[in-house]
């Protein structure tokens, strides 16, 4: 069978793949009828990660967060009590 779907739609289901809330589009839509029939909503837990995959996440969010050249944490410690 051959769905075709609107960008945004596609856009979503992108997305929630690469979140890890579902592992294949054929899981997303079994789920989604699932909870159509049921009567209940789409959302669900995340997924939990892996010590490493939480390791990994962190590291990717901290890139680019750097201190300006000649500041110390201390000196934004002391700055926050001012």
């Amino acid at each position: 069978m051959t769905i075709i779907l609107k960008p945004e739609t596609e856009q979503l289901v992108q997305e929630q793949l690469q979140s890890g809330h579902f592992r294949s589009v054929d899981e997303m839509i079994v789920e989604g009828v699932q909870a159509r029939l049921e009567g209940k909503s789409l959302s669900r837990e995340p997924r939990r990660k892996t010590p490493a995959e939480a390791v990994a996440h962190i590291r990717e969010l901290r890139k680019g967060n750097q201190l300006p050249a000649g500041v110390s944490i201390n000196d934004l410690i002391n700055e926050g009590r001012a």
